[in-house]
């Protein structure tokens, strides 16, 4: 299944994917992270990272890692904790919070916008 995370606020996608591919919880993905132009309505410049998931059940695993990257930005030097949004087909989620609730929501949001089949076709439009 594929997948775009988009990090708003600093274009930090670069970071991000080094944290995953060193995080073994989400390990197992792969990702690739490119510039991105604003969505409409939108000032700053961000980077979408492409994920590549062999099915739904690697979705909680990227979302822990996804908030644990967040969480170690804020105790670092840096302090920002950047918006990151996940689109997966039809559905659109936006990490703001470091909570298990926050884990759960982005999950069942995401796995609501279609079945549990591997998705060979690029997400959103």
């Amino acid at each position: 299944m594929r997948l775009e995370l988009r990090v708003e606020d600093g274009g930090e996608g670069r970071d991000l994917v080094r944290w995953l591919r060193n995080d073994p919880i989400a390990s197992h993905a792969q990702f690739s992270a490119l510039p991105a132009e604003p969505e409409q309505g939108e000032m700053g410049v961000g980077d979408v990272v492409q994920v590549v998931l062999d099915d739904v059940s690697g979705l909680g695993s990227l979302a822990i890692a996804v908030v644990a990257w967040r969480d170690a930005r804020r105790q670092g030097r840096n302090r920002t904790t950047p918006t990151v949004r996940i689109h997966y087909r039809d559905a659109t989620v936006d990490i703001t919070h470091d909570d298990p609730a926050e884990v759960r929501r982005i999950v069942d949001t995401l796995t609501a916008s279609g079945d549990d089949t591997v998705d060979g076709g690029a997400a959103g439009s």
